[in-house]
């Protein structure tokens, strides 16, 4: 299956979770995550899930599945443990223009990749619904490759990013810099878990671009 790869914004939108398992509360959890409005519905739920509803964090229709609870939803995950009830809430919302995912399944119209998250870094591993236990094994091998160091170096470079900002009002000229700075050598840095040396050598850089830039005026 070929896909077009997105990163979609969840936060404050309402997403749908049909099922009441440990799969759907995995699903629930990531959702949450990404700052989704969860919405489950299952006539049944786990001790995971009851926490949730509990606490207050996602909201419950103990029925079964039925089309209606699902409209206003911007995502729907189907993750029911009976395959003939997720293939209906996919149809379902296909019919409506729903994005939906299927777990174990490919009658959904989006998939869910193997992640590595670190901080805002966002590394993701696809197969194209085609071997999910793939996925799995690669991301697994790349954990140790892509640590924390790399969370760490994303804040520091969105900070720099501001000031380069204001110092390169161009778009194609902030481009050329950051092509430029982020080199081989920014990565063995990374690689070292050198992040202060990482902080100095960017701070060093944008110091002589502005000196460079002064010059000219």
């Amino acid at each position: 299956m070929k896909v077009y790869p997105i990163n979609l914004n969840v936060e404050n939108e309402k997403c749908v979770v049909v099922g009441g398992g440990k799969v759907a509360y995995r699903k629930i959890c990531d959702l949450l995550k990404a700052g989704a409005v969860v919405e489950v519905i299952a006539p049944k739920i786990c001790a995971e899930i009851s926490e949730l509803v509990d606490a207050g964090k996602i909201a419950l229709i103990r029925e079964k599945y039925s089309s209606e609870k699902i409209t206003d939803a911007m995502i729907l995950i189907a993750a029911a443990d009976s395959e003939e009830v997720n293939r209906i809430v996919a149809a379902d919302a296909r019919a409506k223009k729903i994005l939906v995912n299927v777990v174990a399944g490919d009658e959904g119209n989006f998939t869910v990749p193997s992640k590595i998250l670190r901080g805002n870094f966002l590394f993701t591993i696809s197969t194209g619904g085609t071997s999910p236990a793939f996925s799995k094994f690669v991301r697994e091998m790349l954990e140790t490759e892509f640590d924390s160091n790399f969370g760490d170096a994303l804040k520091i470079i969105a900070e720099f990013r501001d000031e380069v900002k204001k110092i390169l009002p161009d778009d194609k000229a902030r481009t050329k810099f950051w092509r430029e700075t982020l080199t081989p050598e920014i990565w063995q840095l990374l690689k070292a878990g050198k992040i202060d040396e990482l902080k100095k050598n960017l701070q060093a850089t944008i110091y002589k671009l502005q000196a460079k830039l002064e010059d000219k005026t």
